[in-house]
This record gives structure tokens, C-alpha cells and sequence, in this order.
């Protein structure tokens, strides 16, 4: 008997919110210029494809933070990444979208109807090196085959925890995040990313 062709990748879309997108100008830049685009660019071939698609929001709880759940503004998802039609949402509070939230149950039926094979993970959002982080990590701990489109991810400047130690620009702080994710995922780019995946 041959084997069942294996179904399509699942697309996590991480922390793509208002606040984290557009930034605040306290923060500084934030890196990958051509974000939005990108983002758009894969959820259209998801979508095209009808691969799943699960979106990952953060909610602080901290009720001045632009990302509590009553700052309704700040906290929306971006336009770019804006759930459609029966793609599910998820509200996280912590890093990893795996604690206490429903993507690993959704994730199994998803498993499931692949013969119980795990689905391969495709990341992208925001903080490199922050919630991207965790989730992709997270993933690759519990046994996923995960993929980072780099250029799908954006990261903010980083400055050394030592008093007066070394500050890293945004591009500089997204280029070491996606190094460190490199062995626990494969980190590619929005143009070679089907490829990667093996479809056409």
C-alpha cells in the first residue's frame, strides 16, 4: 500500500498585533521593512492552498500595557494578519502559545486527520527574539518539524543587561534571533519557502 500523501504545513501567526507591528516610537525601529508584504504574501498562498492557518495573539495583564485586552485598539490584530472565515484564534498570556491555550488540542485533530503524523509548522510574527522564540522552541521540544520565514518576522532593538553594556539595532537583534532558532527549526525566506516545504 503507498503511502499517504502528507497534508499541508500549519501556519502559526504569532503576536502580529497593532502595537507590535506598527511599534511605538519609544522602541525604536523595529527590523524587516518589508514585513507586512511577506506576511501577506504567505497567508495568500495558505489560503489559496486552504492550509490551516492559526493565529496567536498576546494579551498582557497588565491593564496600562497596550496589549490588555481593554486596549481594544492596540491590541487588534494588524491588518496584514487579520483572521478570516473559520481560522482560529487563540489569546495567550505567557511566551509560548503551548501553555494553557488550545493550540495543542487543535494541533492533535490536525495530526490526526494526517494519520497521526505531526503537521510541519510554518512561524512567523513577532519578537524574534521574544514569543517567536518561545513558540518555535516550544515546537521543536515537543517534536514538530518547524519552519521561521525570517522575513515574515520582526524584531526589536536589544540592549545588554549589564549597565552601559552594548545596545544591538533591530536588524542586528532580528539577524541573532534567527541564528539562535537555526538547529531548532529550519530558517528560511518568504521566496523559498514552498520549496523548502517540498510542494510546488
Amino acid at each position: 500500500m503507498s503511502k499517504t500523501t502528507p497534508l499541508g504545513p500549519v501556519l502559526l501567526v504569532v503576536d502580529l498585533q497593532q502595537c507590535l507591528v506598527e511599534g511605538d516610537p519609544s522602541e525604536g525601529p523595529r527590523s524587516t521593512p518589508d514585513l507586512v508584504q511577506n506576511v501577506a504574501s504567505i497567508l495568500s498562498n495558505w489560503r489559496s492552498r486552504s492550509w490551516p492557518v492559526i493565529h496567536i495573539n498576546h494579551h498582557s495583564l497588565d491593564p496600562a500595557d497596550p496589549l490588555h485586552a481593554t486596549q481594544t485598539e492596540t491590541n487588534a490584530p494588524h491588518p496584514c494578519a487579520a483572521p478570516i472565515g473559520d481560522e482560529k484564534l487563540f489569546i495567550k498570556h505567557v511566551g509560548s502559545p503551548f501553555v494553557a491555550t488550545g493550540l495543542p488540542s487543535m494541533l492533535q485533530v490536525l495530526n490526526d486527520e494526517n494519520g497521526g503524523e505531526k503537521r510541519k509548522l510554518v512561524v512567523i510574527g513577532m519578537d524574534g527574539a521574544q514569543c517567536v522564540n518561545s513558540t518555535t522552541r516550544h515546537a521543536a521540544d515537543l517534536g514538530y518539524d518547524v519552519v521561521v520565514v525570517s522575513d515574515a518576522c520582526s524584531t526589536y532593538g536589544i540592549s545588554s543587561w549589564r549597565s552601559g553594556g552594548k545596545a544591538w539595532s533591530a536588524e542586528e537583534s532580528h539577524d541573532i534571533a534567527m541564528s539562535m532558532l537555526d538547529g531548532y527549526a529550519k530558517v528560511t525566506v518568504t521566496n523559498d519557502l514552498i520549496d523548502v516545504l517540498g510542494f510546488q
